[in-house]
């Protein structure tokens, strides 16, 4: 693997009034064994999340976008070869003892898992499940319980609350099963809610009510929140800040109105350019697609991972070294050889 990012480049500042970053991913590597050789899911990563931060995390499917959450909270299976750092305030968290982990697992970094039907569990009834999230990091009676367990399902906009705190999960719908997930989540009032794409196979009404659930909840707990989609439309209404990864690499970095109106990697181009806008004028209304297949991670191509499907590849020059992560304008970060030259064509256009 190559070192894809400039480390020395993370600060800080910017977006979020210039908070400390509570967690410091540099180098962050995860490769699986398989027959072909080694998968490469995530490939030298690097990202800061700030205090009372959202970030949102996008790609296409298989890009490393989960993998990069379940190695930070040490959920991945022994055989995956895990390299870098993972800082929680400033203390080393990865590759530590699953005992330690345990500490901060649920108390002080959780997790919203994507299929909230599989992740609960069915033959418990979903207060009982809520309680017992509280009473690992918590000494509580049974009274107590119940009243946070009560607590939570009101925090998270659940109706009936009493009612729903005897029903099992098979019983919730599936937007009232989400949220009963983000209860559990924020328990223990975590500082880090990892949410992996909390809105996926629901409606857009129950979408946006989970959405508002996650910023509710920020703005009481003042909690961060690394929120995982291939949704771009989920990102823009509730993130601060954007990462976009392809085939495990980060590609680009930057708040969410420099990524939507200047977006500096062709990848990040294509991917708004396939969105309807209601702003886009003088258009055949067509939307346009990225040609091509993503690549495989056991055989990433030589040089850009993007180079076999970006339509301003340079032969010899795209296909040669992996990019670094730079700074291209205050705050924004492009692995595109080619930034500056996609900023003066936006400029002109």
């Amino acid at each position: 693997m190559n070192n894809a990012v400039d480390t020395s480049l993370f600060a800080p500042s910017g977006p979020g009034g210039g908070n400390e970053a509570i967690l410091e991913v540099r180098d962050l590597c995860v490769g699986f064994p398989s027959d072909d050789g080694i998968l490469h899911a995530v490939d030298n990563v690097s990202f800061d999340l700030r205090a009372n931060e959202t970030m949102g995390i996008v790609g296409e499917s298989g890009s490393g976008k989960s993998v990069t959450s379940m190695a930070i909270l040490g959920l991945l299976p022994k055989y995956a070869k895990i390299t870098g750092s993972v800082k929680f305030r400033g203390e080393e968290i990865l590759g530590v003892r699953d005992k330690d982990l345990t500490a901060i697992r649920g108390a002080k970094i959780a997790m919203v898992f994507q299929d909230a039907l599989t992740s609960l569990n069915p033959v418990f009834r979903v207060g009982d499940q809520i309680a017992e999230a509280v009473s690992v990091h918590r000494k509580c009676d049974r009274k107590e319980l119940r009243e946070r367990s009560l607590e939570l399902l009101e925090l998270v906009g659940i109706p009936n609350p009493v009612a729903r705190l005897e029903q099992f999960p098979h019983e919730y719908s599936g937007g009232m099963r989400q949220r009963a997930m983000i209860a559990m989540a924020i328990a223990n009032e975590p500082d880090i809610l990892i949410a992996d794409e909390p809105t996926t196979a629901l409606d857009v009404t129950i979408q946006a009510q989970v959405l508002d659930v996650l910023e509710r909840i920020r703005d009481r707990t003042s909690s961060s929140i690394m929120l995982i989609t291939h949704d771009l439309g989920v990102v823009a209404g509730v993130a601060d800040r954007v990462l976009v990864m392809y085939a495990g690499r980060q590609v680009e970095m930057a708040t969410v109105d420099d990524l939507f109106y200047r977006g500096l990697h062709p990848y990040a181009q294509g991917l708004l350019a396939s969105l309807p806008r209601l702003d886009r004028r003088g258009d055949s209304g067509q939307l346009s697609r990225i040609h091509g297949q993503p690549p495989s991670l056991v055989f990433l191509p030589p040089g850009c991972a993007f180079n076999p499907r970006c339509p301003h590849a340079q032969p010899g020059v795209c296909d040669q070294n992996v990019p670094l992560l730079r700074e291209v304008e205050r705050d924004h970060f492009s692995s595109c050889i080619r930034a500056e030259e996609l900023v003066a064509k936006g400029s002109e256009s």
